[in-house]
């Protein structure tokens, strides 16, 4: 009990000391390559490596369920359980293209098409998601807005060489990742002697743990003035987890999902993505009202994980 919690407080202040350098190299890198801030966040804070590298080790092992939490249920604890405690403790101007949430919804809907008929996710369907998030992500570049010159030239283009703003980029999602592994050991020791499911620890504890940095991806730009990095975060996210690391999984080894993901998780998951990208195709400002409900949902999730896993 003593090492998983001193792992869990030391992963968690190396992920929140981590999101100060990633978002310096992020802000950064959109002034130097000229890209829009938005779309920096898709492509360098939407990218899920830790995700993928479990993903496939569980699917090569014959664990499809947790396989499967490190797509389904980080995409939950993202838009409810991360988002909703980052939009508590900072509103947020919501001043992205609208293309943001279509990508959301059409990466839903293709993930929707390939797992819930049959209830498995072959070669076929991890083509076609892993083929249409590709092609998502060149159309959020051609729709993302162009680069604005401004005062954010001088202030962190300058201020930094090309070589000094990747190695500030590279040890923030270092460090993140470090720091979430970290997390995630803490939780598994403490959780070791609970006897929980491989559904359960797939898809609630897996699935937080390996998403556990992203409040600190949104919270520190959105902080530092800096919210549409935030948002391309969660766009980024979405996109990549249910098409890139869903698809590359499946083409590595397909998924048969447990009854319960189709009956629980993954209406849970269509649901809580197309609040958020109600949200941000409709509102102008996400606050704290929105972040209740956020994290209200992630609370429901948890209950209704405890409830089947115990009865």
């Amino acid at each position: 009990m003593l090492v998983g919690g001193l792992l869990l407080i030391l992963g968690l202040a190396l992920v929140i000391w981590s999101a100060e350098r990633f978002t310096d190299g992020a802000v950064r890198t959109s002034v130097l390559l000229r890209l829009s801030p938005f779309y920096v966040g898709i492509v360098v804070s939407g990218l899920e490596p830790e995700n993928l590298v479990t993903g496939l080790a569980a699917a090569l092992a014959g664990l499809p369920q947790v396989a499967l939490g490190t797509v389904v249920g980080s995409t939950i604890f993202l838009l409810t359980g991360a988002l909703g405690v980052s939009l508590l403790l900072i509103p947020m101007e919501v001043q992205i293209p609208r293309a943001g949430a279509v990508a959301m919804v059409a990466s839903l809907a293709a993930f929707a098409a390939a797992l819930l008929p049959g209830g498995r996710v072959g070669r076929v369907e991890g083509a076609i998601l892993l083929g249409l998030a590709v092609g998502l992500l060149a159309w959020l570049y051609r729709r993302s807005p162009a680069f604005l010159p401004g005062e954010d030239d001088d202030d962190d283009g300058a201020a930094l060489s090309p070589l000094r703003t990747l190695g500030w980029l590279v040890l923030g999602v270092a460090g993140m990742l470090v720091g979430a592994e970290l997390v995630v050991r803490g939780v598994g020791r403490l959780l070791a002697t609970a006897g929980l499911s491989e559904t359960f620890l797939g898809m609630a504890v897996v699935g937080m743990g390996e998403s556990v940095e992203e409040v600190a991806r949104m919270v520190t730009p959105a902080r530092r003035g800096h919210p549409e990095l935030a948002w391309g975060n969660v766009v980024g996210t979405v996109v990549i987890l249910l098409g890139v690391n869903l698809g590359i999984i499946a083409l590595v080894a397909p998924l048969a999902a447990d009854p319960l993901v189709l009956r629980l998780h993954a209406p849970y998951l269509i649901g809580t993505v197309l609040l958020v990208a109600a949200g941000l195709g409709l509102a102008r400002r996400l606050g704290r009202g929105f972040g209740l409900v956020l994290v209200g949902l992630y609370g429901l999730y948890l209950a209704l994980n405890l409830w089947h896993e115990f009865h």
